[in-house]
């Protein structure tokens, strides 16, 4: 029983061990991660500690510092209780005490069409731009790239009554987010970055990458 109570007590000791020697890859991992997990679940405390004090988040609904995105929410998804976010695997460049992360991010929630509850689904890559200050990793920076969106009403079959003259000319890349947002009363931007304008995308690219290697 000595025995292996001392193995557990090993191993306990080097799970601790390994977390107080996380590598600065895996340091930003966890970061971006618990980002995306404090979001979604509104541990508005915890989402604030992600970022640095003079951080600047870009989204489509808000462009300014912490206090304008942590406990805030778009237009047209506030009063909705349901918002699911699912993310892929980080793609993280490093360099010295600064990183650049592309990550995969596809969100749904409750939306209200018409008088016929519906499910908008974005899918956006999420650009990040993290620094290391006084030991800890802090993201300095969010910017969120449009890639396509869906929309469909919660129960299958429902019409959500939508005049095909109201979304022509939308952008592929987020027809349906700006077709909700307007709908909710509230202002789009159609200059929003998406994959839809490819010379966008690649200035964004490319000012993040001379941020990386300045």
């Amino acid at each position: 029983m000595r025995i292996f109570l001392c193995v557990l007590m090993v191993l306990a000791m080097s799970a601790v061990s390994f977390s107080a020697e996380m590598t600065d890859y895996e340091a930003v991992n966890n970061l971006i991660v618990s980002e995306r997990l404090y979001r979604v679940s509104h541990r508005n405390e915890e989402l604030a500690g992600c970022y640095a004090p003079d951080a600047k988040i870009h989204t489509s609904w808000q462009s300014g510092g912490v206090s304008s995105f942590v406990g805030h929410s778009a237009p047209e998804a506030q009063g909705q209780s349901f918002n699911v976010n699912r993310c892929g695997g980080a793609l993280i460049y490093l360099n010295g005490s600064k990183a650049f992360v592309e990550y995969p991010s596809t969100t749904s929630r409750t939306v209200t069409v018409n008088g016929v509850e519906a499910v908008l689904t974005s899918y956006m890559r999420l650009l990040y731009r993290v620094e290391k200050r006084e030991g800890v990793w802090k993201i300095t920076d969010m910017f969120s790239l449009n890639e396509a969106d869906e929309l469909a009403p919660v129960i299958p079959g429902q019409d959500l009554k939508i005049n095909p003259d109201d979304v022509k000319g939308l952008r592929v890349s987020c027809r349906w987010l700006a077709y909700t947002r307007r709908a909710a009363g509230a202002e789009f931007d159609d200059d929003l970055p998406g994959t839809d304008r490819p010379e966008d995308v690649k200035k964004l690219y490319d000012k993040a990458f001379a941020w990386l290697n300045d």
